[in-house]
């Protein structure tokens, strides 16, 4: 069994490794988050198209979302369709 030291030395050392994965995950999501809204009240959009815009620019940061315009799309579609 491990000592009472090393057990809180490493509870110690997994908090602060996770406030600083939530520090680097969360700040520029917060900034994001926020630079939309103010987008939103600048455009003095619908509470429906503000929550649209919002989820449309989460799914672009994390690379859900998939424009038709891009050209890889097109490409991306054709390699799948032969797979399957």
């Amino acid at each position: 069994m491990a000592s009472a030291i090393a057990r809180v030395s490493f509870r110690i050392i997994m908090a602060v490794l996770l406030l600083l994965i939530l520090f680097y995950v969360g700040r520029p999501l917060y900034w994001k988050i926020s630079a939309t809204i103010h987008d939103i009240r600048n455009n003095k959009q619908t509470v429906k198209q503000g929550l649209s815009q919002i989820v449309l620019e989460a799914q672009k940061t994390v690379g859900w979302y998939h424009d038709e315009s891009d050209s890889g799309a097109a490409t991306t579609r054709r390699f799948l369709r032969k797979l399957l």
